[in-house]
């Protein structure tokens, strides 16, 4: 499931696959309690060379919260963000003007990374700049917004990125001035 849905709250540890990267890469384990069982890998069990961290900004995973599933893949490597194999997001559905982008941020520990989560979330283009500039073209040109946008843990980024989230909302609360029919909500 998490390298299907690598960004789903709750994983084995209690994180999500791509936090408890950004945990391991920070301190050494999926968390600070989890650092006194770590060991290193042993000669049989090597690391695929090609291996990376998953990287929000460009890999592109399934939304967990929406409700059309593919089918799962006959072959597991088609789930590993890493391989040419990799199956990525399914085909650019129809645009639904009604539809519903839930946006997790629990994860988000910089700017960056929140920008990252936007452009993957919203589907900015390959070349979006990662600033609140670019945000603004992209919400107002160069997307198909939601009609309805959640962000969920959202009090988890206020903490984290205080600036950030605050930047974010005023940028959604301008955004909301200026297009009838849209709404945000932000889940703690």
């Amino acid at each position: 499931m998490q390298f299907r849905w690598p960004f789903r709250p709750g994983g084995a540890n209690q994180w999500s696959l791509a936090e408890a990267q950004q945990n391991f890469r920070a301190y050494g384990a999926c968390n600070q309690r989890g650092r006194r069982f770590v060991r290193p890998p042993a000669d049989d069990e090597p690391v695929d060379p090609g291996w990376r961290p998953i990287d929000p900004a460009t890999d592109l995973f399934e939304d967990f919260a929406g409700e059309d599933y593919r089918p799962w893949p006959d072959d597991g490597s088609a789930l590993c963000w890493w391989l040419p194999s990799f199956w990525g997001v399914p085909e650019e559905p129809a645009h639904d003007p009604n539809r519903e982008v839930v946006i997790d941020v629990g994860s988000v520990r910089s700017e960056r990374d929140l920008h990252g989560v936007l452009k993957r979330d919203l589907g900015f283009p390959s070349f979006y700049g990662m600033n609140w500039d670019a945000f603004w073209d992209a919400v107002t040109g160069l997307v198909e917004m939601p009609k309805r946008l959640r962000f969920v843990r959202w009090a988890e980024l206020e903490l984290r990125v205080p600036l950030a989230a605050t930047m974010l909302r005023d940028q959604l609360k301008r955004y909301d001035e200026t297009v009838q029919g849209f709404s945000v909500a932000y889940e703690q």
